[in-house]
């Protein structure tokens, strides 16, 4: 093999690599075929001792390959561009979600555990304070875990009248109003209670707490500084699933986002135009009717469409 045809089969090889590249950008089944075809008719270049004219694959990838890897390089240039906002999307999306995750500290549920049990013992020192007439209780007792949490975690898509209450009969603590039944039916079981969950509305929040051992629920007005048993026919209208944290929802939202734009960028990037479809079709009836052997390179018109493909306005695909 002499100098001209080793720099011809090298120069074959690197345009059969960027061929290779397009085909798996574009994962269109016709470009691999192209591909593959393209690289049946380099390997038999290759071959020793085939008395084949290299000059004649110089001609064919003038005439074909290059003209192709021009028209796919363009369109991928265009989609590449097209797709960048959306690779900008992802990109801050999981800047967020990554940020997230490394701050997030798990400890909601055990403090939900822990805040039941405080609640319960500040409900039970505020009995034994009327009682004795005294008035010893410190709210930051329990104020701090809304003051930590409700931003967050407290619940807000929710209708308020069904956490409002109309007047009841009520002992006055403090500041603090606890409507006389619900003080009585704590009293029947020790004052043990669990937090269900929170409410957060147009600034004013709301805890729902369930008695032990009971049915009776109850709503701690944190803004109306009172406590008083909720309508049952009201409980069944609202949501008391437990709390979960809104960013958390909102990470789970990035998440399916990006998942879909990912898929919608895929699917963008494999979709030519249906000229640009019909070109590759021709392109490959070509090279199944070219006779490598003999008459290898009879040029017929149909093989110029992709030269005139190249001047062609490709924005809308």
């Amino acid at each position: 093999m002499n100098d001209d045809a080793v720099n011809i089969m090298s120069q074959s090889k690197r345009r059969l690599t960027k061929l290779k590249l397009l085909a798996n950008f574009f994962e269109n089944v016709d470009i691999i075929s192209i591909y593959i075809k393209t690289d049946i008719i380099h390997n038999l270049f290759q071959e020793k001792n085939n008395g084949l004219d290299y000059s004649k694959l110089e001609l064919f990838h003038l005439q074909f390959t290059d003209s192709l890897i021009e028209l796919l390089t363009k369109i991928k240039r265009q989609k590449e561009n097209d797709m960048l906002a959306v690779i900008n999307e992802i990109d801050i999306n999981s800047k967020y979600i990554s940020g997230f995750e490394e701050k997030r500290v798990d400890g909601f549920e055990t403090d939900r555990k822990m805040y039941s049990s405080i609640f319960s013992n500040q409900l039970k020192s505020l009995y034994k304070d009327l009682t004795e007439d005294k008035f010893r209780l410190n709210w930051d007792n329990v104020l701090y875990f809304y003051k930590k949490y409700a931003t967050e975690f407290y619940r807000s898509n929710v209708d308020e009248e069904l956490l409002k209450s109309g007047s009841f009969p009520a002992y006055q603590y403090q500041e603090y109003q606890i409507e006389r039944k619900l003080l009585g039916r704590l009293n029947i079981q020790n004052f043990k209670v669990r937090f269900v969950c929170g409410y957060v509305i147009t600034g004013n929040e709301y805890e729902l707490f369930k008695i032990f051992q009971s049915d009776d629920q109850f709503i701690f007005d944190l803004e109306g500084k009172k406590m008083y048993l909720i309508d049952p026919k009201k409980l069944e209208k609202l949501d008391t699933m437990p709390n979960e944290s809104n960013q958390g929802m909102i990470v789970n939202q990035l998440k399916k986002k990006n998942e879909q734009l990912e898929e919608t960028m895929n699917e963008r990037k494999k979709t030519l135009p249906d000229q640009v479809i019909g070109v590759l079709k021709d392109y490959i009836k070509n090279l199944e009717n070219t006779d490598v052997m003999s008459k290898m390179f009879d040029i017929n018109e149909e093989t110029n469409i992709l030269r005139a493909m190249l001047n062609l306005n490709l924005n809308n695909n």
